[in-house]
């Protein structure tokens, strides 16, 4: 028996009602992920390939420099502002989730992409935006948007002309 899941079991996985992580699903059965995950979403094939290229930036730059930690800071400055400003906003975003009716709860994914949409009302929203707030693949981001259509009773999900979605309420 192999240590890594299969491919058969991970359609089981998928085609399961269960509402767990690949992960957690693996570990159930005393398996584990192979560390490479293949993917065929082009976003995240080219964000992949930037992160070796900037590994390799980072260590000359580092070796030459010391502006990384500045850039490290700023980054996590800006990520500190973005969280505020949503936390500001979450007032009036929970006038906007109160118009809405759910057929069946949300889960805590959801919950957080529904948020994360009503922070972002009539705003575009793209896949990789979401995939990088649950730090997930931008693969696995399409089943939340699936599932949050499924549950609100309103259609105020949809796509954007350009891609992407928009809350519109």
């Amino acid at each position: 028996m192999s240590e890594y899941l299969s491919k058969e079991e991970i359609k089981q996985w998928r085609s399961s009602l269960e509402k767990i992580t690949l992960e957690e699903y693996a570990k159930r059965l005393g398996k584990v992920l192979k560390e490479e995950k293949q993917t065929r979403d082009i976003i995240d094939i080219v964000l992949s390939n930037s992160k070796k290229t900037e590994n390799v930036s980072d260590f000359s730059s580092k070796v030459s420099s010391i502006k990384p930690k500045a850039a490290v800071n700023s980054a996590a400055r800006k990520s500190f502002d973005m969280q505020n400003a949503a936390l500001k906003e979450q007032s009036s975003n929970s006038e906007i989730k109160k118009q809405f009716t759910f057929k069946k709860p949300l889960t805590q994914r959801e919950q957080v992409v529904l948020d994360y949409f009503t922070a972002n009302t009539e705003k575009i929203v793209y896949a990789k935006d979401l995939a990088k707030i649950l730090d997930l693949p931008t693969d696995y981001v399409y089943k939340y948007i699936k599932n949050l259509r499924a549950k609100i009773n309103e259609d105020v999900l949809q796509n954007a002309a350009k891609g992407g979605y928009k809350l519109i309420v």
